[in-house]
C-alpha cells in the first residue's frame, strides 16, 4: 500500500476503536490472544469445508475479556478461508427468540470474502448451473430428507429456467435473502414451464429455520466454504420474559443441531457472559421453570421442549472460557494501538508508565482510554491528562419494553412472513 493508503487504513481503524466497534483493519492490527479458541474454530472450519458435521462453538467470559473482539477475529480467520461471515448482535431488532428476525439480521449483515456488493446477489452471480455443486444442491433441496417447504426447490428451478428474466430472478434472490415470494407467481411461472406445484406451507418459525439451512447450502453451491454465524451478546436474553427465553433456548439448540447436519456448511459461534448460567439458569431457575411453562401449551411440541432443554444445557455445560488479558498482553496491545495511532496521525504518542491492570476494566475501555489520552496530548501539548471512566455491567432484570411473544398461535403471522405462500 502507498503511504496515503496506510494512513487512511490506520485512521479508519483508530476511529472504529475509539467508537468501541473495531473494523477489520483494527481487529487485524490488534490480533487475538486466545489460542485455544482459535484452534477450536480452525478445527471446525476444517470439518465444515470438508462437508462434515460440526458442533458449533460457545465462548464465554467475564465482562472485559474481549468476547466481541474475539468474535471479530474469528470472522477474519473465516473470511481468509473463503467462508461467508455474518455478525449478529442480540437486541430488540434481532431478538434471539424470533428466528424470522434472526435470519434477517444474519442475511443483512453478511460479509463476503473479497466482494462488497449485495450479498445474495453476489452469491447468485457465482452459481454455475452445470456444476456438480449446483446439481448436488438441487438434489438435496428436492429430497424428502431436506424437509423443505416446496417453495425452496421451486425457486431453484425457476432461477435456472428464467435466466433472461432479470427482474424475476432479482425477485427470487430477494426471497433467498429473507424477502417475500407470492405463491400465485410461483404457480404461474411453474405452469409456463409445465412443472407441477407441490403446495404446502411451513409455519413461520419452521420456515425461518429452513431459510438458514437453504442459504448455507446455497453458499456452498456458489463455491464458498460455508457460512459462519457469529452471534454476540447472547446474555441479553436474560432480560427477556420467561416465554421469550424458552423460545431463545430452542433457537440456540436448533442452530447447534443444524450445525451438526452433514454437508450443511453452517457453523454458529455464540458469545455469552460467564455468569449467565448461574444468574439465569440457576438463580432464576430456568432449568425447572421453562419445562413447566412449556408443558401442555399447544404452541409447543414435545420436540420444542426437548430442544429448549438442550439449549439450556449448551449454555450451562459447554463453552470455552476466554482468559482475561494479563499485563504482558495489555502492554503488547497498547504497543500495537500506539503504532496504529502514529500511522494514522503522523504523531508518535509518548511512552508513558506501564499499564495498570484493573480487574473490572474491559479491553475496549483500555483502548478507548489510551486513544483519548493521546488525542488530548496531541491536540493540547503540555496539558495535564486525568481520565475517569464508568464501566457498564450486564443487567439481567426482565425488560418490560421488550416486545411480547404471542403464544396462542403462529398461524396468524403466515401472510405477513411468507407473503402469501399458501396453498
Amino acid at each position: 500500500m502507498t503511504d496515503r493508503e496506510v494512513r487512511f487504513s490506520a485512521r479508519t481503524a483508530i476511529e472504529a476503536l475509539r467508537a468501541g466497534v473495531p473494523n477489520s483493519a483494527g481487529i487485524r492490527a490488534l490480533g487475538c490472544d486466545q489460542p485455544r479458541v482459535e484452534a477450536a474454530l480452525n478445527s471446525q472450519l476444517d470439518e465444515v469445508a470438508d462437508g462434515h458435521a460440526a458442533d458449533g462453538l460457545l465462548i464465554r467470559g467475564d465482562f472485559g475479556t474481549g468476547k466481541s473482539h474475539c468474535l471479530g477475529y474469528l470472522g477474519e480467520i473465516a473470511l481468509e478461508r473463503r467462508f461467508v461471515v455474518s455478525r449478529v448482535y442480540v437486541n430488540k431488532e434481532t431478538p434471539l427468540h424470533d428466528p424470522v428476525k434472526l435470519f434477517q439480521g444474519a442475511a443483512d449483515n453478511i460479509i463476503l470474502p473479497g466482494r462488497t456488493g449485495p450479498a445474495f446477489g453476489e452469491i447468485a452471480g457465482q452459481i454455475v448451473f452445470n456444476s456438480q455443486s449446483w446439481r448436488d444442491f438441487e438434489r438435496w433441496a428436492n429430497s424428502s430428507a431436506a424437509a423443505l417447504d416446496p417453495v425452496f426447490p421451486a425457486s431453484l428451478l425457476l432461477f435456472e429456467r428464467f435466466q433472461t428474466d432479470h427482474e424475476f430472478r432479482d425477485h427470487l434472490i430477494r426471497f433467498w435473502a429473507g424477502g417475500k415470494l407470492a405463491v400465485t407467481e410461483v404457480r404461474s411461472r411453474l405452469r409456463q414451464i409445465s412443472e407441477p406445484w407441490a403446495g404446502g406451507s411451513a409455519r413461520p418459525r419452521a420456515f425461518a429455520t429452513q431459510r438458514f439451512r437453504f442459504a448455507a447450502r446455497l453458499m456452498r453451491a456458489a463455491g464458498y466454504s460455508g457460512w459462519l454465524l457469529l452471534i454476540d451478546e447472547v446474555e441479553l436474553i436474560g432480560s427477556y420474559s420467561l416465554m421469550q427465553r424458552a423460545k431463545s433456548y430452542i433457537e440456540i439448540a436448533q442452530l447447534m443441531k443444524h450445525a451438526g447436519e452433514t454437508g450443511l456448511s453452517m457453523l454458529p459461534v455464540f458469545a455469552i457472559t460467564d455468569d449467565f448460567a448461574q444468574a439465569i439458569l440457576e438463580e432464576k431457575d430456568d432449568l425447572n421453570r421453562v419445562p413447566l411453562l412449556m408443558e401442555g401449551r399447544a404452541v409447543f411440541s414435545g420436540d420444542d421442549l426437548r430442544m429448549a432443554v438442550a439449549g439450556m444445557r449448551v449454555l450451562a455445560e459447554r463453552g470455552m472460557p476466554l482468559r482475561r488479558p494479563d499485563l504482558n498482553a495489555l502492554e503488547e496491545t497498547r504497543a500495537r494501538v500506539r503504532l496504529l495511532y502514529a500511522q494514522a496521525f503522523g504523531w508518535e504518542p509518548p511512552v508513558t508508565s506501564l499499564v495498570r491492570r484493573e480487574q473490572t476494566t474491559s479491553l475496549r475501555a483500555y483502548i478507548r482510554r489510551w486513544i483519548t489520552e493521546w488525542d488530548i496530548r496531541r491536540l493540547h501539548p503540555g496539558e495535564q491528562v486525568q481520565l475517569e471512566s464508568t464501566e457498564w455491567h450486564t443487567d439481567y432484570r426482565e425488560d418490560p419494553d421488550e416486545p411480547g411473544v404471542a403464544v396462542s398461535s403462529d398461524e396468524s403471522l403466515l401472510d405477513d412472513v411468507l407473503g402469501g405462500i399458501l396453498p
